[in-house]
């Protein structure tokens, strides 16, 4: 029987799972950490994309800037995203409620910007 040769496929992923830990994170209490992963998965999205990947060397403001400057990504989507991501990774104080929604509602538009579709957290 012939074995069929691995096509080289773009990665993709479910961005139901994904969304559905950034919930289980928020609701036992480690809000920085779903923000921090909402920002793995707009990194996620922007590689399958654009096919580029956040270079381990490149800060988040690097990789923002990157994305403006080479992708055509639109600033005054992404750089209060970035801010706010920096805030709370950075920041040494945990997230508010609200800041956790703000941060979801920053990214449900660049979510819009990238994939057309529209942003759904349940």
């Amino acid at each position: 029987m012939a074995r069929k040769k691995k096509t080289k496929d773009q990665p993709t992923f479910s961005i139901e799972s994904k969304l559905n830990n950034v919930k289980v994170l928020n609701q036992t209490d480690r809000p920085k950490e779903a923000i921090a992963y909402l920002y793995l998965i707009y990194t996620d999205l922007m590689k399958m994309k654009h096919g580029k990947p956040r270079k381990f060397h490149e800060t988040i403001r690097d990789y923002a800037i990157t994305c403006v400057t080479k992708l055509g990504q639109n600033p005054e989507n992404i750089y209060p995203f970035i801010q706010k991501i920096e805030e709370i990774i950075y920041g040494g104080v945990e997230p508010t409620e609200g800041q956790f929604k703000t941060t979801l509602e920053l990214f449900g538009q660049l979510y819009l910007e990238i994939t057309g579709k529209q942003f759904k957290f349940q």
